[in-house]
């Protein structure tokens, strides 16, 4: 028999699911309410899109626009897609000020209920967050609504001034402490350091640095490799084992959705200039599509367990999505002028590409032949990463195969509970020291791969 699901979310209704809809309703009712006049606005940070999957039984590919939902999971269809966009602006209570706190704040902007498919994604965030505890998840400060005609003036000066349209009429608007920049998530991070640096730079335009963060750092591929393995995947199987001990589950994890920042008291863009782990603060966001274990039919595939299983393997993908873009290699070293020599851009590792190209293997992650590790194999740019997954007897392929697989472990009755985020934080490749002998080239099998252990570029 399989393990009890946690109950924390235990509501008085006679159906699952406007049992949660309840329950999410109250909480949102119960946020502080905010006027406009209590909010500056600074600066467009982006949007997020939300799909959700809405059946549990059988298996097949199936996807987002993040990839979040993945071939060979224990279920098939998806419904709806809403945008939230988000917003870095200010409180205006010097209070608060004087009292010497961070007055900043994020803001964001959720569609009207009856839209799309008739989700309240802004309640379903509220209760989520307040069913949720640690410095893992967003602090909710309040909410407001801009339920007026704006004129045609004010439409045309907020287009100018943030580029996007101006607000919608009816929309809950909810307000977030400002734990780092709303743009420092794990998707941006999940490209080599040169080419964040770059796409910084281009993002600067001619504003003045003193305005904005500052830019990242060139730091060697050993520090990146350090505060990939050591840093942010704990952290993030931490905080997904938070939620599912509290009776959720995600259901859209992406990478946009992991907040990268630094610990309380430091500045928060600090740990990703310097790529320092013992700095690191990893936050989850994006609970709009949160989901009760209990409200799931129990009679579906795997129940509660079938989201919980969904939730690790898009946090498996998301690994495989960091660790192949933000440790590839750009450039390597010509052996015979000792000068560095740009490599051939890899394939894309966007989420969706990588569950297509984990489909064509069936989900087989190592092996000698017909493997998603022996694809990789094939990279220049991703030598350093295959020679840290093979290290200590394949034990990173092991790590990513516990995630990506977990469907398939609930289909053939593999106890799940076995397979936990919180059990597959204590694996031993998040201690390795390989990588550091993979940055000094001791782990690189061909004279061909060693070129890579020459320099840290």
């Amino acid at each position: 028999s399989r393990a009890p699901l946690p109950r924390r979310l235990q509501l008085r209704a006679q159906s699952r699911s406007s049992r949660a809809a309840v329950f999410a309703s109250l909480q949102l009712d119960s946020v502080p309410e905010f006027k406009m006049r209590d909010i500056n606005f600074e600066r467009y940070v982006g949007q997020v899109a939300y799909t959700e999957s809405v059946s549990v039984e059988g298996s097949g590919p199936s996807l987002t626009d993040e990839g979040t939902l993945r071939a060979g999971a224990a279920f098939v269809a998806t419904v709806g897609t809403a945008t939230v966009r988000v917003f870095e602006g200010s409180l205006t209570d010097i209070s608060i000020k004087t009292r010497g706190d961070d007055v900043r704040v994020l803001l964001k902007e959720y569609p009207p209920a009856n839209e799309d498919d008739g989700v309240d994604l802004a309640a379903n965030e509220a209760a989520a967050i307040a069913a949720l505890e640690g410095d893992a998840f967003p602090r909710l400060f309040g909410r407001f609504r801009l339920d007026f005609s704006a004129s045609e003036k004010f439409n045309g000066e907020w287009i100018d001034a943030f580029g996007t349209s101006p607000p919608r009429a009816g929309c809950t608007w909810l307000v977030y402490a400002f734990d780092g920049d709303g743009g420092n998530t794990l998707l941006s991070f999940s490209r080599p350091t040169k080419v964040r640096i770059a796409a910084a730079e281009e993002a600067r335009g001619g504003r003045r640095a003193l305005a904005l963060p500052p830019l990242p750092r060139d730091v060697s591929w050993l520090s990146t490799g350090r505060f990939v393995v050591k840093g942010i995947m704990p952290q993030a199987l931490a905080a997904l084992a938070s939620v599912h001990e509290a009776g959720l589950a995600h259901r859209v994890l992406s990478p946009a959705s992991i907040q990268l920042g630094a610990k309380t008291g430091m500045n928060k863009n600090v740990a990703l200039e310097y790529c320092d782990p013992s700095m690191l603060s990893v936050k989850f966001s994006d609970f709009g599509r949160a989901t009760p274990l209990d409200s799931v039919d129990t009679g579906a595939l795997g129940g509660g367990l079938a989201l919980v299983s969904q939730d690790l393997r898009a946090l498996g993908i998301i690994f495989l999505q960091l660790l192949l873009g933000a440790l590839a290699e750009t450039v390597t070293v010509d052996p015979d002028t000792n000068l560095p020599q740009p490599l051939p851009r890899p394939p894309p590792v966007t989420g969706a590409d990588l569950v297509r190209q984990l489909a064509l293997f069936d989900d087989r992650i190592a092996g000698d032949s017909g493997t998603f590790s022996e694809f990789c194999r094939g990279e220049d740019a991703w030598c350093k990463v295959v020679a840290l997954l093979d290290a200590d007897n394949g034990s990173g392929w092991e790590f990513i195969e516990l995630l990506v697989g977990a469907p398939s472990a609930l289909r053939d009755d593999v106890a799940l509970s076995l397979r936990s985020a919180r059990g597959i934080a204590s694996h031993p490749f998040l201690k390795t020291q390989a990588i550091e002998r993979v940055s000094r080239g001791s782990d690189l099998g061909s004279p061909k791969a060693k070129l890579f252990g020459l320099f840290d570029w």
